[in-house]
This record gives structure tokens, sequence and C-alpha cells, in this order.
């Protein structure tokens, strides 16, 4: 009952922010959701940039920008149990070798999580104006899938999967109250420079956060 009081809090939060009025690509009105002893919580707002979309999918290429945002709220870190402490990031992407690519393809990308105030702190910033929690500069996209090929497999084979990175929930509780409510979630494509050419497409909800709720 308190957890549901305080995920009803959240939404109205939500409303006094005008988060969920704001004409981004990708919102989730109330974005916290509830599985037995887990919450996991949804974008508010998703920025791909100019990468092209093609039936839904963001894909992040040389010829645009190399990073991508999902902006989280709604989440208090009071309700992460103490025996789990932490929250978890979990990343699901499409990869693959190219346009019109082939399947079983895995890439190494970069990953940060900040602590922002406003929309604006993050979105479209080089860099986020707030707290950073997380940098990871090779965060791996495992694809298991076989065969592996260079020919075009027409989007079959290229989901990829990364391990889950997580932040202490203390921080999150820590600098949420200095720097403000939102958690920005950046992943960036590494490219052929840093030996990762792989094309990556992503969408709103390729970004989870996840935790496990206090009792």
């Amino acid at each position: 009952m308190l957890f549901a009081k305080r995920v009803a809090a959240v939404a109205a939060k939500l409303l006094l922010l005008g988060v969920v009025v704001w004409g981004g690509q990708q919102m989730a009105v109330l974005p916290v959701a509830v599985h037995g002893d887990v919450a996991v919580v949804s974008s508010v707002f998703f920025d791909a940039g100019t990468c092209t979309a093609i039936e839904g999918w963001f894909w992040v290429r040389p010829d645009c920008r190399q990073y991508v945002d999902w902006v989280f709220t709604g989440l208090d870190a009071m309700t992460v149990s103490a025996e789990d402490p932490y929250i978890y990031v979990n990343l699901g992407a499409l990869v693959t070798n190219g346009v019109n690519g082939g399947s079983g393809w895995g890439t190494q990308v970069g990953m940060e999580v900040w602590i922002v105030e406003k929309l604006e702190d993050a979105i479209g910033q080089e860099e986020p104006k707030g707290k950073r929690l997380l940098d990871r500069s090779a965060v791996m996209l495992e694809n298991h899938f076989r065969p592996q090929m260079e020919a075009d497999t027409r989007g079959v084979g290229y989901q990829a999967w990364a391990d889950a990175a997580r932040v202490e929930a203390e921080d999150v509780a820590k600098y949420s109250a200095i720097y403000g409510p939102l958690i920005v979630v950046r992943v960036e494509r590494l490219g052929a420079a840093k030996g990762h050419p792989e094309h990556i497409a992503v969408n709103g909800s390729s970004v989870s956060l996840s935790y496990r709720i206090a009792p």
C-alpha cells in the first residue's frame, strides 16, 4: 500500500513538472510498473537526435549523432530494498554490421547515467549539466544468434543485450535532492575509429531501470 501511494504521488509530480506534456518521441504517463517485488521504470522522454527511424527503431550510424538519451523520473530511491540496494540499468538494442546488414553481430557502446534538474540540461547537450553517477566506456552488447552473416538477413538475428549496469540507490537519493528529479541514461555508439563500426538501433523501450522493492 505504501509503495502504491508513492507511485500515485509520482504521477501527480509528473503532471506538475510538465513531463507528460512534452512533445518528445517517447513518453510514459505512469512510468513505474510493479511485478511482484520488482519495480520497472520506463522512460518518460527519449531523444535520438537526427538518427533515421525505420519501423519504430532509430538507427545510430555514421551519418547522425552518435548518442541517444533516455530520461526517467518517478523513481523513489527510498523504496529500494536494503538487501539489494541498487538501481539496475537494462539495455537491449539491435546490432548489425552495416546498412541492410546480417545476423549475429555484437558491439561495444559507452554508457553514462546522470542526475539533472530539467530536460534541457541533458537533451541536445554534448555533456549534461548535473551529477554523473556512472561512466562506462565499454559496455558489451552480446548477440548469441547464429549463424553470423554479413549479407542482409532482413532484421533476423539483430537483437543484442548488455549485462545490467547498476548505480547505488543511496547515490540516486542523495544527488536527486541536490541536482534534480530526472535520471538520464546516455548510450553512445563508439564507431569505427574506436574499433566498433557496427550499426545499432534503439527505441524508447530499449532502456529501462529496475530494482527490488523494500518490504
